[in-house]
């Protein structure tokens, strides 16, 4: 079992009417050289089945000489040219099936900008970037390219930077050095990992966002108020206990350069899985970021901002209602899976959750084609509370979703992504933020948090860590539960545990991982395959009891987090599996989905290894 800390986002849907790229499309990579855009399509190519063209490589083999030798006896624009036609003839044939790796120079001349412009209408062209001294120390190294023509690295850099936004379709930055320092060999794995997240999310295989329907579960969002991600990462363990999102409050930064929000949002998803909440929250909303005049340029500035968020890839943008219509209008229709999330506040407390102007702002915010709408007011007194209630009871079956708070500790009656804070951010967000210990009290002091009984049922399991471990997460974070051992020699003596009122669920482990199956009402796909259950749970509104395998889920995140392209899964691979009790049956399912298909197992220790595939109908047979 685990408890509601920090965790993976559930899998919900994408926002509705979200621009989706062809998983076949081919992938373009821009940037300067230098950044590592040939180690990242190799990694990309390799992992997909795909072939790498790299310009660069295309030249040399066409010219059969070096880059640095023609420019030396021929110059820089006899080169361009030729870059430009064979980047035009790559582009035009192959639109599919192919990672092709451009050259830093790629966007000095318009024709080519203008290509790479119209082909991430159908393809990804994804900007590259790495940290600028650190590229630019290599290159003053690095005997293998050529100078640059009547102008510094740096100066070709500062004047190209502008260029790659313009061509681009998101942005990807591959960190040289972890913050803080990680080992060395852990790198590449790291990157790799981070740039399938932003593929599999553009490609909406894997949006990575939280479920917030009615039925969901309570979530929560954590406000980072640092004016650099960096000062959070140290406590990042800490400050995500509980927290289903991270709210990145932009205007709180030291800056709002798009190379320096490029990299604080690289930093944070280095470290954590959570989704992002992108917010510039103006002056009169409570913020620093200054109240638009009206003024063309400062809302160009502003469109710009919620732009390059959309280009890094986050998985949420806060918009508020009083922003230009013509700033929501755009970011609406270029979110692709980014969620947006509309907000209107009222932070006097002079608008009624009752009144009429209230359920008008709701539904403006709809028709301005908000995913979820957030709602802020003030609890002048207890009854006002109810009234929160009572308004989102006439809306929460709406197809948008509603976060509706009153600032203050009554926030906790909100359901979806609720604010909170923690001790260790530098300020709260919002008057009377409290942190998510406090909110689970207030929950269990109202009646709205009952008291629950999880257990680990098995046997023998008398010296099983779960209780430790899940009572310790327990306490830490407010909750109110219990966990215990549930020692039986018989399955059937469970029936009555899971049937009393106050059962919340549990961990199953030998030997009932196959025969508590009976007393469940639903099984997830995935376990049925497995033919085993580790977790079970109520279902919600009294309907029965579900049973679920995360051993597999474990297994496979273990296999994924240390393929590198030197180890990567091939039609060759083969993998050896000792046992075959419940979670041997579902390591045979977490290599069936890495692509393993080459297994040798075996079930006694004096046995030799026996070869044989995993089938997959129904059920896992060796």
């Amino acid at each position: 079992m685990q408890p509601s800390a920090s965790i993976p986002s559930s899998r919900a849907p994408s926002p509705t009417n979200a621009t989706r790229y062809s998983r076949q499309a081919s992938i373009v990579l821009i940037g300067m050289r230098g950044v590592g855009k040939t180690t990242l399509a190799t990694i990309a190519a390799k992992a997909l089945g795909w072939q790498l063209l790299d310009t660069d490589l295309v030249f040399e083999q066409q010219y059969q000489t070096s880059i640095a030798d023609f420019v030396a006896s021929r110059g820089w624009d006899a080169f361009r040219q030729i870059e430009s036609d064979i980047l035009h003839a790559l582009l035009q044939t192959h639109l599919t099936g192919k990672v092709i790796a451009c050259g830093g120079g790629v966007v000095e001349l318009e024709r080519n900008r203008s290509l790479l412009q119209s082909f991430r209408s159908h393809g990804l062209v994804i900007h590259v970037l790495r940290e600028k001294d650190a590229v630019l120390d290599y290159i003053r190294a690095s005997t293998h390219f050529p100078p640059f023509y009547h102008e510094s690295a740096k100066e070709a850099w500062d004047r190209r930077e502008k260029f790659f936004r313009d061509c681009c379709s998101f942005e990807f930055v591959s960190l040289t050095v972890p913050v803080p320092p990680a080992p060395r060999d852990t790198l590449s794995s790291l990157s790799r990992t981070i740039f399938f997240r932003l593929l599999r999310f553009v490609h909406g295989v894997d949006t990575n966002k939280v479920s917030v329907g009615h039925r969901s579960r309570r979530s929560y969002s954590l406000s980072l108020t640092f004016d650099d991600v960096t000062q959070a990462i140290p406590k990042i363990e800490d400050l995500s206990l509980g927290i289903d999102l991270w709210e990145l409050r932009t205007d709180l930064l030291s800056s709002l350069d798009p190379t320096f929000l490029a990299f604080q949002i690289a930093i944070l998803r280095r470290h954590s899985p959570l989704p992002i909440l992108f917010t510039l929250r103006t002056a009169r909303h409570g913020g620093r970021f200054p109240d638009l005049p009206n003024d063309e340029t400062a809302v160009g500035n502003l469109n710009s901002l919620f732009r390059h968020a959309l280009r890094l890839g986050v998985e949420y943008i806060d918009l508020e209602v009083t922003f230009p219509p013509s700033v929501f209008a755009d970011i609406v229709s270029l979110k692709g899976n980014t969620t947006v999330i509309g907000m209107y506040s009222d932070i006097s407390g002079t608008i009624s959750w009752t009144g009429l102007q209230t359920k008008q702002a709701y539904d403006k915010i709809v028709q301005m084609g908000a995913d979820i709408v957030k709602m802020v007011n003030v609890a002048r007194s207890f009854e006002d509370n109810l009234s929160l209630r009572q308004f989102v009871a006439t809306v929460e079956r709406n197809p948008t979703p509603i976060m509706a708070i009153n600032l203050g500790p009554e926030a906790t009656l909100n359901h979806v992504l609720s604010p909170v804070s923690h001790p260790l951010v530098p300020r709260v967000s919002s008057p009377g933020q409290i942190s998510f210990y406090e909110t689970q009290k207030i929950l269990y002091l109202t009646g709205l948090l009952p008291a629950k009984k999880y257990y680990v049922f098995g046997c023998p399991i008398a010296h099983s860590m779960s209780p430790t471990l899940h009572n310790t997460a327990f306490a830490t974070l407010g909750l109110p539960h219990a966990y215990e051992l549930k020692e039986t020699l018989t399955v059937e003596e469970l029936s009555e545990v899971i049937a009393s009122a106050n059962f919340g669920g549990a961990s199953v482990t030998i030997p009932y991982k196959r025969d508590i199956i009976p007393l469940l009402q639903h099984v997830s796909r995935h376990a049925k395959i497995i033919g085993a259950v580790n977790t079970i749970s109520p279902i919600p509104g009294g309907a029965g009891y579900s049973g679920d395998n995360t051993d597999w889920r474990a297994i496979k995140t273990c296999l994924l987090r240390y393929l590198t392209p030197a180890n990567a899964v091939t039609s060759t691979t083969t993998a050896l599996v000792l046992g075959a009790g419940g979670t041997s049956r579902a390591t045979l399912y977490a290599l069936h989905q890495v692509g393993v298909i080459n297994i040798l197992y075996t079930t006694a220790r004096d046995e030799k290894p026996r070869r044989s595939r995993a089938s997959l109908s129904g059920s896992i047979r060796c």
